[in-house]
């Protein structure tokens, strides 16, 4: 018997008598089919994915306990095998069973809904906690006796009173950790939601646009099933009703909007991804008219092409960003439904690469050709237009929306005397950062008062989640003869990526007195790599890497630059080019593709330069993004608050290979131009290359006019600002998500807003204190007057709760630019608009 199956074999046997436990009552999966195919992939999973971990112990367990943790088993991803124990899973199981059993709604929820939906802990890449044992306890009083749809609605009020928006990085926090701090971004608010509704045996899912087609950005929200249907609302932002939010227009103009369901799925949404761990769903029907397109690849030869990438691209954020991948069957046909939009179809095997705008309200099908190999040909100019504007599904009444507005404001209420305790006043920033998490910083700084250099190599996210634990684990000195710079940047830090920090320096200590090669060649030799395996993209951490030894590269490579630190040789991952670095008198690359370890090929200088005027200076994502070309495409570079990119002129140093600088500008109604240009990098070369974007053409818009005798507010008419340049007329609705966005752009432009040199007249809830965010050249108001039904009438436009609403006001009474709802870089466009006075 070979060594594999001596170390298996146990596992397997323990498998098989948890399967004849003394506990058999009810099947959880009483399909008997669906539950062999369980029991196998379980099973594989021990043998391969988990071969170095001890099996659950399900033995002791009921029949349906051991079913459910078989399920959870098979198809999580790494993540969570790596860094939770059993008995974390058999909690989250035992939770959702008692909900199951103790709500109203329990029994009508069909087995599979049940299953995908409500016993699965995991929303998106978030870190893992004990929320939802948190939230029954919470809530299972407060919405008993409720309609389940009445509790659904319940939730996601009690959501509201404890976690409100707020943009911040791309990690997920924990939803523990969102509701210590009260604020989260969209896709922290909607994994907080999901789990609230999952805790009561309501199932949930949530739902992404990966990219809006009409403005940059994208959007996470709530889907809940009730009686057989999905339904949808905002997360952490209740309104009267179901199948309503600000997003609800938006989401009509969408091209794509997907939710994960995790494990072997059989609903009847459309699948766009399969496999033997989960299923990406398309779900843009339920919000935006739609259109099924064929792509076909042809070789050189004109023939079919088996086996190639297509992948339909939306332009964002000075991207095309892939909204889905598809492979091309034997016809050479690779197929997606989307939106009535345009998209940049991209078609390669590797290493030739064909392209070309799909407009999808003309066309239904594509025949790109793979002839050339790269690059396909030097410059790009497109115009990408987003679908049209649709309706809302659901219009409150008058009554309902006053009667909403109330309970809103009380639970603002209850969240702000949360938020008071924190030690805002503090005179340490790191404190002040914590928020609610400020007791575990401030026992790290009873100890260590002088540790701002360290405090300082941590996130902003990282300060309102931490332990003080986690902190006293990795804190190190410098102990080594190395110049300070390199410590600090190779050593000091606990944090390598967007992995959530945990205590790992003791447990890779084994690596200490080892060379990078030999660390290089450790995780070659011991580290299984699988790229789909980690499906929700959270990543292992260093030591759960270790412990499982199989990994998806990013965690891998993670895991190389924190047993390098642990071994103290310095290394960092660059996270904008996703290249790593060791120091070895100086930073060298190092790289698992090559037979050599840190002897690196020399790098290449391009020098960023920039003309225009309009924007003053481009910033990276809104304006301009760097590509570089790998496996038949090419892919962003993540210089986002990058400093390297701060001011322009800036110089880079890159990997020598193909790249591409894409801009692009948006009209008013979310159209865009846009540019892409391809060129090469040799080695030690210094090139040049000049971010160009391309102007907007004129367009004859006449958006109306409204009197300059029509008065404001308290006697004010638009004639008494005659001497300024015009005004800008902002009403923000109920303050939610698109309306503290625009502030944010306001606040981020006051010195363009201030050369241009107009008044603004703002009007929002008297609740959110508006004359506190310091806005220049700004009236307040509690409450539209005369001067938005104006410009409703003039506009011919129905806002239906669609805030905010935006309008540049000429001292003629001419309306320049206006905007309704939601959407990103409106500032930008108002003063694009006041500069073609």
């Amino acid at each position: 018997m070979c060594k594999i199956m001596k170390k298996i074999l146990p596992l397997l046997l323990l498998g098989v008598l948890a399967l004849a436990g003394c506990h058999r009552t009810e099947h959880f999966i009483t399909d008997a089919g669906y539950r062999t195919q369980v029991r196998t992939d379980y099973q594989h999973r021990l043998l391969h994915d988990a071969a170095r971990l001890a099996p659950p112990q399900l033995d002791t367990l009921s029949l349906a306990e051991q079913e459910a943790m078989q399920f959870l088993y098979a198809y999580m991803p790494l993540s969570d095998l790596a860094d939770y124990d059993a008995d974390f899973f058999l909690a989250q199981v035992r939770t959702a069973f008692q909900a199951r059993a103790e709500m109203p709604w329990g029994k009508t929820v069909p087995e599979d809904i049940f299953r995908h939906f409500v016993l699965v802990y995991r929303v998106n890449n978030e870190n893992l906690d004990t929320a939802r044992q948190l939230m029954y306890r919470e809530l299972r009083d407060r919405v008993r006796g409720l309609s389940m749809e009445e509790a659904a609605l319940e939730v996601n009020h009690w959501c509201h009173e404890h976690v409100a928006y707020r943009a911040s990085d791309g990690r997920t926090s924990a939803p523990l950790a969102t509701m210590r701090t009260s604020l989260g971004r969209c896709g922290e608010e909607s994994t907080f939601a999901v789990t609230a509704l999952r805790a009561v045996g309501i199932p949930a899912r949530q739902c992404y646009t990966p990219r809006w087609a009409h403005c940059d950005d994208n959007h996470a929200w709530v889907e809940v099933w009730l009686d057989g249907e999905w339904k949808f609302c905002g997360a952490c932002e209740p309104d009267p009703r179901l199948n309503m939010g600000w997003f609800a227009i938006p989401s009509t103009r969408t091209m794509m909007v997907h939710s994960k369901a995790f494990g072997r799925y059989r609903g009847d949404e459309e699948v766009v991804r399969r496999t033997a761990l989960y299923s990406e769903l398309n779900l843009l029907s339920h919000y935006a008219p739609t259109r099924r397109v064929a792509i076909t690849v042809l070789d050189s030869h004109g023939n079919p092409m088996q086996g190639a990438k297509v992948k339909f691209k939306l332009y964002n954020y000075a991207e095309y960003y892939p909204l889905s991948t598809q492979t091309t069957d034997a016809a050479g046909q690779a197929f997606l439904t989307t939106g009535l939009g345009d998209l940049l179809i991209w078609a390669t095997d590797g290493e030739r690469y064909a392209y070309e705008k799909l407009d999808v309200r003309q066309d239904s099908a594509l025949t790109l050709c793979l002839q050339q190999a790269v690059p396909q040909q030097p410059l790009t100019q497109l115009e990408v237009v987003p679908p049209a504007v649709g309706k809302a599904k659901v219009i409150p009444t008058e009554e309902e929306s006053a009667r909403n507005a109330v309970r809103l404001a009380y639970e603002d209420s209850l969240r702000a005397a949360y938020v008071s305790t924190f030690h805002a006043d503090s005179p340490n920033r790191y404190v002040r950062l914590s928020e609610g998490n400020y007791a575990e910083i401030e026992a790290f700084l009873a100890s260590h008062p002088d540790a701002d250099d360290y405090l300082s190599t941590f996130s902003e996210k990282d300060m309102r989640d931490i332990t003080c634990s986690t902190l006293e684990a990795h804190l190190t000195t410098n102990t080594t003869a190395l110049p300070y710079d390199v410590f600090k940047r190779g050593l000091l830090p606990a944090r390598v990526s967007n992995e959530m920090v945990r205590p790992y320096r003791a447990e890779l200590a084994a690596f200490r007195g080892m060379t990078a090669e030999q660390v290089r060649q450790w995780v070659i030799d011991s580290i299984s790599l699988s790229d789909t395996a980690n499906y929700f993209g959270a990543p292992l951490s260093p030591r759960g890497v270790y412990r499982l030894r199989v990994s998806d590269r990013h965690s891998r490579d993670i895991f190389f630059v924190a047993a390098c630190r642990a071994a103290l040789i310095p290394a960092y991952l660059d996270n904008a080019t996703g290249e790593i670095f060791v120091y070895h008198q100086g930073w060298q690359k190092m790289t698992f593709d090559e037979a050599s370890s840190t002897a690196s090929t020399a790098r290449a200088q391009l020098t960023l330069t920039y003309r225009g005027k309009t924007p003053a200076q481009p910033t990276y994502w809104p304006h301009y993004t760097l590509q570089h070309f790998a496996d038949g495409d090419f892919v962003s570079l993540d210089f986002e608050d990058d400093p390297r990119l701060a001011h322009l002129p800036a110089t880079l140093s890159l990997e020598p290979g193909l790249y591409c600088l894409s801009t692009g500008n948006r009209y008013p109604d979310g159209s865009v131009r846009s540019r892409m240009e391809f060129f090469a990098l040799a080695e030690g070369e210094r090139a040049t290359k000049e971010i160009v974007i391309l102007p907007l053409e004129a367009r004859a818009e006449n958006h109306g006019n409204i009197s300059p005798e029509l008065e404001l507010f308290d006697g004010v008419s638009l004639s008494d600002y005659a001497s300024m340049p015009g005004m800008l007329y902002v009403n923000l609705g109920e303050y939610s998500e698109p309306s503290k966005h625009l502030i944010v752009e306001l606040l981020q432009q006051q010195k363009q807003m201030a050369a241009w040199g107009g008044m603004t007249f703002m009007v929002g809830p008297q609740s959110i204190g508006m004359e506190q965010w310091g806005l220049s050249n700004t009236d307040f108001a509690y409450r539209a007057g005369d001067l938005e039904a104006n410009l409703l009438q003039s506009l011919r436009v129905e806002l239906n709760g669609n805030y905010p609403l935006v309008a540049l006001i000429a001292a003629d009474g001419t309306i320049r630019y206006y905007s309704t709802g939601y959407k990103i870089g409106v500032i930008e466009q108002v003063l694009k608009a006041a500069a073609q006075r």
